[in-house]
């Protein structure tokens, strides 16, 4: 069953961490979510080939060696 980006966010909150498709989630989504991490918490964002390099970029510095990019 699919999550809504509410329940990811709040999953986030509570110190999960998420492998999430970015093809079913826009790039504001990724962008929040890697704001929320908690310490020590990751995020792989898998087939990450389908944003553009400068959104990735932004994601990375914002959780800064919290995301995983599979490409």
């Amino acid at each position: 069953m699919a999550k809504t980006i509410i329940d990811l966010k709040d999953i986030v909150k509570l110190g999960g961490g998420l492998s999430i498709d970015a093809t079913m989630r826009t790039t504001t989504d990724l962008k929040d979510l890697a704001r929320l991490l908690a310490p020590k918490a990751t995020l792989i964002i898998r087939n990450a080939d389908s944003k553009i390099p400068s959104d990735l970029k932004e994601i990375a510095k914002i959780a800064s060696g919290a995301v995983i990019f599979e490409i």
